[in-house]
C-alpha cells in the first residue's frame, strides 16, 4: 500500500495538532511495515527524526508554503497532481481539511475537535467561519474520520452529521521524552533559564478564552494569602484576547506571582513538569488533553476540568473540577499542594494511567485504518 501523509500544517512551533502529527510520522516510520510512505512536509520538520527520509520505505517530499493561502492552494491544485504521479492509494490528511479531488485513492481526514462549533468565542469571526466550512468540507469528502477520542467522535457526528461507520477513535499518547528526570542540574539549569520560582502550579496552553486560564489566575488568587511564596507560571504562546488574562493579572495584584513563559520546547517543558507542584488544566473544551497527559506521565499530581474528553483521558486519577467553578479549583489545588499522601496517591496512578497510552499503539491503529480505507476501495 502507498500511503501519502499531508504534514504541510506543522507550524515551526509545535503545539495540538502539530505534536500529533510529528509524533504519528514518527512512530510509523518505526513500525515493521511493508507499506511505502510519502510524507509532505517542510524539511526541517522532521529534520530530528531520522527514521523519516532515511528509511528506504518512508519518503520525504518537500514543501515550501510560506503562508496560509499558499498551502490551501498547494492542497486543491498541486496535492492531486503529485498523488496521481506517486500512484497513492490513501491520503491522509491530519489537520481537518483535504484535497476535494480524487483519482481513485482513498482520503481520510483526522479530527482534534469541534470548538469552533461549540466554543465560537475561542477564535476570530474570519478564523470560525474558515474552519467550519473546512471541516464540514473536509468531513463530507472524507472515506473515513479519526477523531482524537471518543468525545470528538461523538461530536464529529452530530455536528458533522456523519454517521458512526465512518469515523474511529484512535487516542494520542505522550512522548516518551516525557518521563521522571533524574538529572538534578539539568533541571536546575531550565529553572534558572525560565527565572521560576521554587514552587510553582504549572498550565500549559495557548493564551485564549477557550483555555479558561482567567479562573486559574482567579483560583490561584485564592491561594497566596496562606502560600504567598507560591507562583503560578502558564507557558504557552499568546493567542486570542490574551490581553484580558493580562489585564486581570494585574488587577489582582499578581504581576510578581504569575509568570508567562510563551512557548516553551518540548525539552524545557519535561523540566517543568518535574519541577511544579502540580498541574492545573481548567480547559473548557479538550478535543483530547495532551498537556495533563504529559504531566502524569512525568509524575506530576493533575487538576484538570470535567470537560469529557478529559474525564475520558484522565479517568479517576487526576481531581477533577467545574471549570467555572473558582472556589472548588482553588481547594483541589490546595488539597494537592496541602496532603503529601494524595499527591503520591495521584503521582503513582497517573504514571500507570499514562503509560497506557503511546505513539506506537496511535499508529498502528491509524495504520489499521489505512488498510480499511483500502479495503473499502476495493469492495
Amino acid at each position: 500500500m502507498r500511503i501519502a501523509i499531508d504534514a504541510t500544517s506543522v507550524p515551526p512551533q509545535r503545539l495540538g495538532a502539530g505534536t500529533y502529527i510529528y509524533n504519528l510520522v514518527r512512530a510509523l516510520a518505526q513500525l515493521d511495515t511493508d507499506d511505502r510512505y510519502f510524507v509532505f512536509a517542510k524539511p526541517e520538520t522532521f529534520a530530528a527524526c531520522p527514521e523519516v527520509g532515511s528509511a528506504s520505505r518512508f519518503r520525504l517530499v518537500p514543501v515550501r508554503l510560506p503562508w496560509r493561502l499558499a498551502r490551501m492552494a498547494w492542497e486543491q491544485v498541486v496535492l492531486p497532481w503529485q498523488l496521481r504521479r506517486l500512484d497513492v492509494d490513501v491520503l491522509h490528511s491530519p489537520h481537518y481539511t483535504t484535497t476535494a479531488i480524487s483519482s481513485g485513492w482513498r482520503r481520510v481526514v483526522t479530527f482534534h475537535d469541534v470548538t469552533f462549533f461549540l466554543l465560537p468565542e475561542r477564535y476570530p469571526p474570519l478564523r470560525r467561519a474558515y474552519f467550519r466550512a473546512a471541516s464540514r468540507a473536509g468531513a463530507r469528502l472524507a472515506d473515513l474520520v479519526l477523531a482524537v477520542s471518543k468525545t470528538v467522535k461523538a461530536d464529529v457526528e452530530r455536528h458533522l452529521r456523519l454517521p458512526p461507520e465512518r469515523v474511529r477513535a484512535v487516542p494520542l499518547a505522550a512522548s516518551p521524552s516525557f518521563r521522571p528526570l533524574e538529572d538534578p542540574a539539568g533541571i536546575a539549569a531550565v529553572c534558572g533559564k525560565y527565572g521560576l520560582p521554587d514552587r510553582f502550579v504549572l498550565n500549559v496552553g495557548a493564551l485564549e478564552p477557550g483555555k479558561n486560564q482567567a479562573t486559574l489566575v482567579r483560583a490561584f488568587h485564592r491561594l497566596t494569602p496562606q502560600d504567598p511564596e507560591l507562583g503560578l507560571v502558564i507557558a504557552g504562546p499568546r493567542a486570542w484576547r490574551y490581553e484580558r488574562l493580562l489585564r486581570l493579572v494585574d488587577k489582582l495584584g499578581l504581576t510578581d506571582q504569575v509568570r508567562f513563559l510563551d512557548y516553551v520546547p518540548a525539552d524545557d517543558l519535561v523540566a517543568l513538569y518535574n519541577l511544579a507542584e502540580v498541574f492545573a488544566f481548567p480547559s473548557l473544551y479538550e478535543g483530547f488533553g495532551l498537556p495533563p497527559l504529559e504531566a502524569m506521565a512525568c509524575g506530576l499530581p493533575v487538576v484538570a476540568s470535567t470537560a469529557p474528553a478529559l474525564r475520558e483521558v484522565l479517568d479517576d486519577v487526576a481531581l477533577l473540577v467545574n471549570p467555572q467553578d473558582v472556589v472548588a479549583l482553588a481547594e483541589a489545588m490546595a488539597a494537592v499542594l496541602g496532603d503529601q499522601a494524595l499527591r503520591s496517591r495521584l503521582r503513582e496512578s497517573g504514571l500507570r494511567r499514562a503509560a497506557l497510552f503511546s505513539w506506537g499503539r496511535t499508529a498502528r491503529e491509524t495504520a489499521a485504518v489505512y488498510h480499511e480505507a483500502i479495503a473499502g476501495r476495493e469492495a
